[in-house]
């Protein structure tokens, strides 16, 4: 009985949808092929559009939310860029980078960030590929023939170098006091400042010690190389000690610089500050040789290999040079402030 209903109602379903089909001729009821098939071609499009209205409105909610997601991005940080800088020493940077200057419709704050984005991706191009010493001696070579030229070559002043501002002779007194302070309670500012301070005054004092040399002392080969030692370490320099006035450097290189400083400045040992010195440049971390784990359970020595006391003066080539260069200001340090040659590094007694 049950089947016999389904049958019966399938019957009269198929008999409605063709009644409006219906063809009556005399007596006679009859429905054409060619309308049934009119009217399955229809319903098909009907169903055909209605799939594709469904997957065109799901097709713009995924493009909406995928429109929404790009929008919310971070706003680049427009204090990365020095405006400060001249722009003739961004378009020497770009020309020492075979770079354009300027692009069609380029602004200059487009400029400092393609200049930004090119030394991020390659920080030091074509940099450690020739001798900077020669490079420096280069420098002064052509300062000496302008001065032939201008005709002040034999002026006593003429191959002077130039004094960092605000020097004085007098500084070191207020130097040693603020070192006493160097490490005390982990403070930014103050550690940057007075590590910039010693820095500044060695650097002055050494070109006050090369400013007084006689003239013909001055134009000799050995007189313009100790100028290029001198001129080569402040540019090493200048990377640091921008870091430092803009109170942005490492912190582990703070922490460093500034046990060496109060090593140097309070305790006068040179020893111990070249100890220092090391452990920052080249690190203490052991170099396993070999197999170090060779069982599942970890020994307790093992931990000593992976320790993060990492080789600084290996990280880039900017912290090579400027590391290496503080290590000039050190030996100079020295040289002016002598002490006991128990606690000096590769100590000579000058004669007098």
């Amino acid at each position: 009985m049950d089947f016999k209903a389904k049958l019966l109602a399938e019957m009269a379903k198929k008999r409605k949808a063709v009644s409006s089909l219906e063809v009556k001729d005399g007596g006679a009821k009859f429905v054409r092929g060619a309308d049934l098939e009119s009217k399955r071609t229809q319903e098909y499009e009907a169903k055909k559009q209605e799939l594709a209205s469904k997957k065109r409105k799901i097709d713009d909610e995924i493009l909406r939310e995928s429109s929404s997601k790009t929008k919310v991005v971070p706003e680049e940080n427009v204090a990365e860029f020095d405006e400060k800088v001249p722009m003739s020493d961004i378009h020497f940077r770009l020309r020492q980078r075979g770079q354009p200057i300027l692009l069609f419709g380029e602004s200059e704050l487009e400029v400092r960030k393609r200049l930004h984005q090119l030394e991020l991706e390659q920080p030091e191009l074509n940099e450690g590929w020739e001798n900077e010493l020669q490079t420096a001696m280069k420098f002064i070579g052509k300062e000496m023939d302008k001065a032939v030229v201008e005709g002040t070559a034999d002026s006593a002043t003429r191959h002077d170098i130039a004094l960092p501002k605000g020097y004085e002779e007098d500084n070191w007194k207020i130097i040693e006091q603020s070192s006493t302070l160097l490490g005390v309670g982990d403070e930014l500012k103050r550690d940057c400042d007075i590590i910039l301070s010693i820095c500044r005054y060695i650097l002055a004092r050494w070109a006050r010690d090369l400013n007084d040399r006689p003239l013909d002392v001055k134009k000799t080969a050995q007189g313009m190389h100790e100028a290029a030692h001198h001129k080569q370490t402040t540019m090493h320099l200048k990377s640091l000690m921008t870091s430092m006035e803009k109170y942005n450097v490492n912190n582990d290189i703070r922490h460093h610089l500034a046990k060496i400083c109060r090593l140097l400045v309070i305790d006068r040992n040179y020893l111990e500050a070249n100890n220092a010195y090391m452990e920052m440049a080249i690190g203490n971390a052991p170099w396993p040789v070999g197999v170090t784990r060779s069982g599942i359970h970890q020994r307790p020595g093992s931990a000593k290999a992976y320790v993060s006391n990492i080789a600084h003066v290996l990280n880039d080539e900017t912290q090579r040079k400027y590391i290496q260069a503080f290590k000039r200001l050190m030996t100079k340090l020295q040289e002016y402030f002598p002490t006991d040659p128990s606690k000096s590094v590769e100590f000579v007694r000058k004669t007098v």
